[in-house]
């Protein structure tokens, strides 16, 4: 039987109940921010606190944020902050509210801050450890209870009286330190992952910018040794080929996907019942093949690694010549922001659902290298995204065992 006054996880030598309490027991005082307009905002002074500051990893997010005059933020210090302070946000423009009521730390270059409306400064009691109270806002029981208390439908809030009186189940002091000291450990390390991350896809767009040729140029800014000469250009006529491959009804049905390419539609959990007689107009896929879809304001070209098959609406293409032209290097080319932007001079329609004429594509031009060097930044740009995956799961990960944790460790 579970106890409901300790947690599941606790460290060693920390033993009996713990005590339940109010936010009102280990908040000494509770600040709220001033009403500022759009027009009291100007280009530098005093940085307010943006209402998105208020996240899940511990830290204050302050990238968003605005000034004030410093005659201004001396007229509304009752709204002031500092760096080093907690804040927290007690309003959300989601209407699930998925950050209201986190507490967070407020690190910045600046001393001093202004808060909006909305947002609140918290100075706890002594004694307290603020990182068990940034934990425990991110515990599953304290979202379940802000769920539970907030107004609102569009714009969300949570009366102050309300916040304060939401109850917790509190340890000693020197228990909260080991988990408070643990919970910071973990989101240092989160956030440094975070920022690797951060680093590769940065790193990975300047790469997109500078292997391949400007606007008007022939030759991109960055090349691998050993390749000279200017890329050829070529119509996507001369490229591309529309083939229309059916009659293949007991191969596996693909959805387009513009983040994953061409994917399995029973990967997405979509249970839809075919005959036989349905899927014999399916058109055929093929690895290395590219399906054009709906979503051209995305991009509309998915590319396939898998075999299948795929709705009779889309388009799916292939090379003119294989010998010529590397797809993992057009898998880039044709998920391009620059390609998008082209893209649009010859889409038509509504955003959503815009049609891509092949016809239409088959007119635009590209340029492209020879096809060991197409291989060569292709490879290059696939090793990069497989590195960000990577990464991008290790993260995941760590989220999970925190989130694991937040259930455990708290009461």
């Amino acid at each position: 039987m579970i106890n409901k006054h300790v947690p599941e996880f606790r460290f060693p030598g920390f033993v009996g109940y713990w005590k339940q309490r109010k936010l009102e027991d280990l908040i000494n005082t509770m600040h709220g921010g001033a009403s500022i307009t759009p027009n009291d905002y100007q280009e530098e002074g005093v940085p307010t606190v943006p209402k998105g500051a208020v996240n899940s990893s511990g830290i204050a997010d302050i990238s968003g944020s605005k000034f004030v005059s410093k005659d201004y933020f001396q007229k509304n210090m009752k709204a002031s902050v500092y760096s080093g302070d907690l804040v927290t946000s007690l309003r959300d423009l989601v209407p699930t509210a998925p950050n209201m009521g986190r507490i967070v730390k407020l690190i910045g270059d600046s001393k001093e801050y202004l808060m909006p409306q909305g947002v609140y400064r918290l100075l706890i009691e002594d004694g307290v450890d603020e990182n068990f109270l940034i934990a425990f806002s991110n515990s599953e029981k304290f979202r379940r209870i802000i769920t539970q208390e907030k107004i609102g439908s569009t714009q969300v809030h949570i009366r102050n009286s309300e916040y304060l009186g939401i109850k917790l189940e509190a340890p000693s002091n020197e228990e909260q330190n080991k988990i408070g000291g643990f919970f910071k450990q973990l989101n240092e390390t989160i956030a440094l992952h975070q920022q690797e991350l951060t680093t590769l896809q940065q790193t990975k767009q300047g790469f997109l910018q500078k292997m391949f040729p400007k606007e008007g140029e022939s030759v991109p800014e960055v090349r691998f040794s050993g390749f000279t000469g200017g890329w050829g250009e070529s119509k996507a006529i001369e490229i591309f080929k529309s083939v229309s491959d059916k009659n293949h009804p007991n191969l596996p049905v693909l959805s387009a996907s513009q983040q994953k390419g061409m994917i399995y539609r029973s990967d997405l959990g979509i249970d839809i019942k075919y005959n036989t007689e349905s899927t014999k107009n399916y058109k055929r896929v093929l690895p290395g093949q590219f399906v054009i879809h709906l979503r051209s304001f995305q991009g509309g070209f998915a590319f396939s690694n898998i075999e299948g098959i795929t709705s009779p609406a889309y388009t799916v293409l292939d090379f003119q010549n294989r010998e010529k032209h590397y797809p993992i290097f057009w898998r880039y080319v044709l998920a391009s922001e620059v390609f998008i932007k082209r893209l649009e001079a010859v889409t038509y329609g509504i955003r959503d659902g815009r049609s891509i004429s092949f016809s239409d594509f088959s007119s635009l031009k590209f340029r492209a290298p020879s096809y060991d060097e197409q291989i060569k930044i292709g490879y290059f740009l696939k090793q990069l995204d497989e590195t960000i995956a990577l990464h991008q799961q290790e993260l995941d990960a760590l989220q999970e065992i925190k989130k694991a944790f937040l259930q455990k460790m708290f009461v």
